[in-house]
């Protein structure tokens, strides 16, 4: 189990997010090659959330990493070699680069995690979280070095904390249609408002404890 020493901070601020799954855990599906709800004690449950950025400052953050990395190693000398980033991924044009931040729905000992805390720009919680990427916001993260099946070492980052400052929700299919002001006032407005019609139009459908016992040792790849 990592100890709280091992565990860094990550703080990236006004990223755009993409493929947010914080209303709920979710599961990959092999079968299926998608992402689906499941509940929390499902095997490979987890909330989630990537966010995009520049390759300069991708740069940036995978040294920072690297870096902690190399630390943690040099206390835990059984650590492999540093070798990735976990949910690193760089864009077909080389501009971009995104993370993934993951917690899962149980912890390495098996108990129930808390789902990460999702907030708006006032430091409240977030009233829907059913946000869609192309959302923007600041994203809280813990770094902890990592050894995967095949017996490599990497960095992993543990969801804490998103604050959501520029929320994006679906539209119903209303994107072809513009936002238009409310027409200015005219000479009709003298008028008083159209009789009513004698039957109703049809309605519309329309950390307190150590971030180690905080955060358990699960490895969210």
């Amino acid at each position: 189990m990592p100890e709280a020493n091992d565990f860094h901070k990550v703080l990236v601020r006004n990223v755009k997010l993409l493929y947010p799954k914080l209303n709920g855990t979710y599961r990959f599906n092999t079968g299926k090659q998608a992402s689906e709800p499941c509940q929390p004690t499902a095997q490979g449950a987890a909330w989630s959330v990537a966010w995009e950025m520049p390759t300069a400052d991708a740069r940036q953050l995978h040294g920072e990493l690297k870096a902690h990395y190399e630390a943690c190693k040099a206390r835990s000398p059984k650590l492999p070699a540093f070798t990735k980033i976990y949910g690193m991924k760089k864009s077909e044009d080389g501009q971009t680069v995104t993370f993934t931040a993951k917690r899962t729905g149980t912890k390495g000992d098996g108990t129930a995690n808390t789902a990460p805390k999702v907030i708006d720009g006032a430091k409240a919680p977030l009233a829907d979280l059913n946000i869609w990427s192309g959302s923007v916001g600041t994203i809280r993260a813990w770094a902890f070095p990592a050894v995967d099946p095949e017996g490599k070492g990497g960095i992993s980052m543990i969801l804490d904390v998103v604050q959501v400052t520029e929320p994006k929700y679906g539209d119903g299919g209303l994107d072809d249609f513009d936002d238009v002001a409310p027409a200015a006032k005219s000479d009709l407005d003298d008028f008083g408002p159209a009789p009513k019609p004698t039957a109703p139009p049809p309605r519309v459908q329309e950390p307190a404890k150590p971030l180690n016992e905080v955060l358990g040792d699960d490895i969210p790849f």
